[in-house]
């Protein structure tokens, strides 16, 4: 019985390899079929991608080329490639009317067209650049991306005086302010102030108005200026953001209080003291309805003989949100723009010689030019150095941050 249900079991189960079999050739077609698919549409996804990534690098091209018209503009304005400044129209290529080649060892990689024009501000520029690879032209497959920036450049402030305060100035001891050696960039008087100059002991300024030697005259100081006289003499919240950003660049940014003396050595550069959270401290900032309190202001004390560089000499640009205190002996070649207080009680051989901007935007305590009778404390007007941040600061455009944005095509 045992042997004949078996018989009967196996009999049953004959024929059913042909079934197997051909579903397992069906399920293995399928997958051939698939695989054969894809080994054919890989290669056009991959190409796809590697023309929009050479799409991409050439829509940069063409900020790269649009940013080095802008700057050639600045330096060598004679030059038929340059852009002008300040820019009226920008002309071919720049005007989006004509394609670039790109080519990458003799071959075309693609082309590209580039449209510069003004921005929301006269330091500001708007630039569009849009790439294809490897033409745009043709009925052949092609990609396509866009890329907007803003770039700007950092704004000489060209003060009217070696030293200008949106307030009140006491200047007393031995102190010296001084623009008659250098006109180059005008007649300066030596002193701007929005209240009252008080000169005392034997503090002397000198303005180059009246072209004499005779000190502490009308010609040398203009007194109770109009405050909208200072506007054209203040950065605003864009011109701060990229000071910050090539502090840090720099490797000179720093947020609170902050001491440079013989022992923390200053560089070069720009120096750039923040406030505690890194919100300007005229506007509002982040969830807090109210503008910046004071006790979040930066500070910078500076103490004698701090500088790097190996002249004795800091070269540079120095920019506090909040308030600025220079003692003993330190050289300076560049521009001082302090958002608030200024206090100078200078000793020995140091100077300042460039300018000084000192806006006390919240504060209305006057700004102090050595008020100790025993200093010497010298600012001196130069140009150049005012200009330049004595020849460290970049004159050139460079992309704002947060400005950057990519279009696909």
């Amino acid at each position: 019985m045992l042997i004949h249900t078996i018989r009967v079991h196996l009999q049953c189960q004959r024929g059913v390899a042909l079934p197997v079999a051909m579903l397992s050739l069906l399920i293995l077609s399928a997958l051939i079929v698939a695989f054969s698919m894809m080994a054919a549409s890989e290669p056009i996804l991959a190409n796809n991608q590697l023309q929009v990534a050479q799409a991409r690098a050439i829509a940069e091209s063409g900020v790269e080329r649009a940013i080095w018209a802008l700057n050639e503009g600045l330096s060598n304005p004679s030059n038929p490639q340059a852009l002008p400044n300040p820019l009226v129209t920008a002309g071919a290529p720049y005007d989006g009317s004509t394609t670039v080649p790109v080519n990458i060892n003799g071959t075309q990689a693609g082309v590209f067209s580039v449209t510069v024009s003004a921005g929301a501000t006269s330091y500001e520029r708007n630039i569009v650049a849009t790439g294809w690879a490897p033409t745009n032209t043709g009925s052949g497959p092609k990609s396509k991306q866009k890329i907007q920036v803003t770039v700007a450049r950092v704004r000489f402030l060209d003060p009217p005086a070696a030293l200008t305060v949106r307030g009140e100035i006491n200047a007393g001891g031995h102190s010296l302010i001084d623009s008659r050696a250098d006109t180059s960039c005008g007649n300066k008087v030596g002193t701007y102030s929005k209240g009252a100059t008080t000169v005392g002991g034997s503090a002397v300024i000198y303005g180059a108005p009246d072209g004499n030697n005779i000190a502490n005259q009308s010609t040398d100081m203009t007194q109770n200026a109009a405050d909208a006289t200072f506007d054209p003499y203040t950065y605003g919240p864009t011109e701060l953001n990229a000071l910050k950003a090539l502090a840090k660049a720099n490797g000179t940014y720093y947020q609170g209080s902050v001491l440079f003396n013989a022992s923390n050595r200053m560089p070069n550069g720009i120096i750039f003291v923040d406030t505690v959270t890194g919100c300007n401290i005229d506007t509002v900032c982040g969830s807090n309805p109210n503008p910046t309190p004071t006790s979040d202001f930066g500070s910078l004390t500076i103490h004698g003989n701090p500088a790097l560089d190996p002249s004795g000499i800091f070269s540079g640009v120095i920019v506090v949100a909040g308030s600025l205190s220079i003692s003993g002996n330190f050289q300076m070649h560049g521009l001082v723009y302090v958002q608030n207080d200024f206090t100078y009680m200078g000793t020995g051989t140091g100077q300042i010689v460039g300018a000084v901007m000192s806006q006390n935007i919240r504060d209305t305590s006057a700004t102090s030019i050595d008020t100790d009778t025993g200093g010497n404390s010298t600012i001196v007007w130069n140009c150049g150095y005012a200009k330049n941040g004595g020849g460290l600061l970049p004159p050139t455009f460079t992309i704002e941050p947060g400005t950057y944005k990519e279009i696909s095509g």
